[in-house]
């Protein structure tokens, strides 16, 4: 019996070693409740698996309360020191002028950030989260600010310092065996070039993919960006709508349970390399 039952184990071991690993990462829980509503359906009724979290953001302790109603939900803290959105701004938790505009908002686009008061803003947004959050596991970059000089080396020791670990580029995310699932930007629709791109993963391999689910109505419409030209652009709803149809779309769905593919968050390919507890 015993002999059957290791036998079984080690079958177990070897096809989950086989089979392909999907990790879904949504990004910006908590900047509104449309988004709040979104990333946990898209959990509940999807494939979501890790959702970023914005502890600078209006709605961040509603998300927190519903992050920590769904305890399998992995959970990172979106470091933002950016405030891009026409009409729709938030505040830092910390003094940072080089951070802000004239008013005192996060500014629009990062330009030339002193050092010292970007840690110390990071500190306060991972503490603030780490307060309200059960299951946090990793840091993020809103707008990816760890691609400036130094701020990546900064990103990775101050995470570590917390007992978490800094996820985004490519160096860190295949060091513990994770790869991008290679779905090209641009807007919808998206799902069949997910479903495509779902298709082509490897056996054996660990692959995430990122996005920004939302539900279009009246608090999209607001949700606006200015573009380099000063006009303001359109609505984010219809395009974050998009993409919670696509981590919801019953074929890649089907497609994902048929195929034995697992989804996976960050925090359990972390846990499985030992770089978290």
């Amino acid at each position: 019996m015993k002999k059957h039952l290791l036998t079984l184990g080690l079958l177990l071991a070897a096809s989950s070693m086989s089979a392909q690993r999907l990790i879904v990462r949504m990004d910006d829980i908590g900047a509104t409740h449309s988004e709040n509503l979104a990333v946990i359906h898209c959990y509940q009724n999807g494939i979501g698996r890790s959702a970023e979290v914005m502890p600078v953001c209006p709605w961040f302790l509603e998300a927190s309360r519903m992050l920590n109603d769904n305890p399998g939900l992995d959970v990172g803290v979106h470091i933002a020191f950016q405030s891009e959105w026409a009409g729709y701004k938030w505040k830092p938790l910390t003094n940072c002028p080089s951070l802000c505009d004239e008013d005192g908002y996060l500014c629009e686009r990062l330009m030339f950030p002193n050092p010292a008061e970007v840690e110390a803003e990071m500190r306060a947004q991972i503490k603030l989260a780490l307060k309200y959050c059960k299951n946090v596991t990793h840091i993020t970059d809103h707008c990816m600010w760890t691609f400036q000089p130094d701020f990546h080396d900064m990103a990775v020791r101050v995470a570590a310092e917390f007992g978490l670990r800094y996820q985004g580029q490519t160096v860190d995310d295949e060091a513990i065996g994770i790869y991008a699932l290679p779905v090209p930007f641009g807007g919808a629709p998206r799902a069949g070039r997910m479903l495509d791109a779902i298709k082509k993963m490897e056996k054996g391999k660990t692959y995430w993919t990122i996005e920004h689910p939302a539900f279009d109505n009246e608090e999209m419409k607001g949700i606006t960006q200015i573009g380099r030209d000063g006009k303001i652009g359109p609505s984010q709803g219809p395009d974050r709508q998009d993409v919670t149809d696509t981590f919801t779309n019953p074929e890649i769905m089907k497609y994902i349970k048929e195929n034995g593919i697992e989804l996976v968050s960050f925090g359990d390919v972390m846990r499985e390399k030992g770089v978290i507890k």
